[in-house]
């Protein structure tokens, strides 16, 4: 009896060792939610690309009018300054009078002042385009390398999705093995214990 005891125990013992190490059961993941989740984040971010190069293309636009119109002014400036000498000069020397001959130099150096500052205006404008050519270019670089950069993560977030679903796969037909070696000790250990007992008899 004590025999029939011991093996019974021993019986118990190891299926439950066995069956504990089938229940260790990995947390249920839903590839498929992750891939399309995945999906979503880059459409979502070419949606952000299509409307980053259609405002790019619209500000560029603009800031391009806007620069041929400061190119035009800066032309039409030149002309007219150049006129605007010669007047200067032809009146001058037509002038008899001594002191009228002052006034008009003195209209002239105002005349040539406001000229000057009128050519700083354009001059600053043009820096101001310069640097904004200059922040364009940066902004597209850097939005270019986040874009790729998220990307190259998409791409990777995907490797690992598939990759955790070969895990997963490979997972459950262990378990499935285990389960299966598990029932078989149970029968074997039945045999056992069935042999042992009769060969004690």
């Amino acid at each position: 009896m004590k025999q029939i005891f011991s093996a019974f125990v021993i019986g118990i013992i190891v299926c439950f060792f066995a069956v504990k190490s089938c229940e260790d059961k990995p947390k249920q993941v839903n590839v498929k939610e992750i891939k399309k989740e995945i999906t979503n984040s880059g459409n979502l971010a070419e949606t952000l690309q299509r409307n980053f190069q259609k405002a790019k293309q619209e500000f560029n636009k603009v800031a391009d009018s806007l620069k041929t119109e400061n190119q035009k002014l800066n032309v039409k400036l030149q002309v007219t300054r150049a006129l605007l000498k010669k007047q200067q000069t032809l009146v001058t020397s037509n002038i008899p009078c001594d002191t009228l001959r002052k006034e008009v130099v003195v209209l002239n150096e105002l005349s040539n002042e406001q000229d000057s500052l009128c050519s700083l205006n354009v001059s600053s404008l043009n820096q101001a385009v310069a640097i904004r050519d200059s922040q364009i270019v940066m902004c597209n670089r850097t939005y270019q390398s986040m874009y790729d950069l998220q990307k190259e993560n998409q791409q990777r977030q995907m490797q690992l999705a598939d990759d955790l679903k070969t895990a997963l796969k490979a997972n459950r037909k262990k378990r499935f093995e285990n389960k299966m070696l598990t029932c078989g000790l149970m029968i074997m250990t039945g045999i056992t214990t069935t042999l042992f007992i009769k060969s004690q008899q």
